[in-house]
């Protein structure tokens, strides 16, 4: 079977003949190897299944601290990534949110690109900083959570500008040969969600909804990206159409009870953990994190093997090394263990 074909059966809650799966690195792991192995085609593990084009967040006055967004909000770079930092939107007044065209030429590009080198993956775009983090971007994360509550107003505004934005940035997309869309949004942290069920009812869900039916309408797979605790939120979710959840943090969510209560209705990409025995454990612990966790999410399909995050640059060599050897190893039902 294709890469392509795999993903599909896993989708359809089939168990294919191999588990559809990403070699999912921090860039300077992938140059690691890069030196250790050469190109990406001659390491010791398949090529990826499913390939993911990521709308930039960078645009202009790049520097080695940070940059400037689309949208013309500054980050600064911190340890481990960056962040969002002097919100330029003072007010709240949706008006004053630049509108911009979603989707550059370049991704168009990128897209195509992909494709005639990849022409039997399962390729997808994911929007960064949908609704929420857009805001948190341009109001300031605090601001946000008040805005909510003070200025539900301009909240509906301001989320009706932006969806407006990836309503035209999709009819870009949809016609070009891409199999899914991911929205993104972190609505979770790690000890539970950031906003309440209400909030997300009242903001997200109804907007969530449109962009949903309009993927799948094109006969696209949805899917979404929420960093942290987002159980309450999945059955919603599910309601309004989506079918892949990502990262699915064992740090914050049950992976167990998740695959349980949701796994007929959704297909998870990741349930990994990288915030422990990957990075503080021995090879062999490591080796079993990536094994307990697809043997819970790859049961009766619907599981896209990856880590949750990729793999922290801090990850001994070692266990980089074991991962990728179980990774190989579990993607073919092998749970023996090494």
């Amino acid at each position: 079977m294709t890469s392509r074909e795999l993903a599909f059966e896993a989708l359809a809650h089939h168990a294919p003949e191999r588990i559809p799966y990403t070699l999912y690195l921090s860039e300077p792991l992938r140059k690691m190897l890069s030196q250790k192995w050469g190109p990406r085609e001659s390491w010791p593990c398949p090529p990826d299944d499913l390939i993911r084009i990521l709308w930039d967040v960078e645009d202009h006055d790049v520097t080695e601290t940070g940059f400037r967004d689309r949208f013309d909000c500054p980050w600064r770079r911190e340890e481990g990534g960056y962040m969002f930092i002097n919100p330029p939107l003072k007010e709240p007044d949706a008006s004053q949110i630049p509108r911009i065209t979603l989707i550059p030429d370049k991704d168009v590009e990128r897209i195509l690109s992909t494709r005639r080198r990849r022409p039997d993956a399962f390729i997808f775009y994911q929007f960064t900083a949908t609704f929420g983090e857009r805001l948190w971007c341009l109001r300031g994360l605090e601001q946000t959570l008040m805005d909510y509550l003070l200025e539900p107003s301009f909240v509906h505004a301001a989320l009706d500008a932006l969806m407006d934005m990836h309503m035209e940035g999709l009819e870009k997309i949809l016609s070009l040969p891409i199999d899914g869309v991911t929205f993104c949004d972190d609505f979770g942290g790690q000890r539970g969600p950031m906003i309440s069920l209400d909030v997300f009812r009242t903001f997200f869900r109804p907007r969530y909804a449109k962009m949903f039916e309009k993927v799948r309408q094109a006969g696209k797979v949805v899917g979404h990206h929420s960093c942290g605790d987002n159980t309450i939120f999945l059955g919603d979710l599910i309601d309004i159409g989506l079918q892949v959840f990502h990262p699915l943090q064992p740090e914050a969510m049950d992976i167990r009870q998740v695959k349980r209560q949701f796994g007929k209705d959704l297909t998870f990409r990741g349930g990994i953990g990288t915030q422990g025995a990957i990075v503080f454990g021995t090879p062999d612990e490591a080796r079993a994190e990536v094994r307990n966790a697809t043997r819970i999410l790859a049961e009766d399909g619907g599981y896209f093997l990856e880590t949750a995050k990729p793999l922290p640059e801090e990850t001994p060599p070692d266990n980089v090394l074991a991962v990728i050897d179980e990774l190989t190893r579990v993607m073919r039902y092998d749970f023996n263990g090494s």
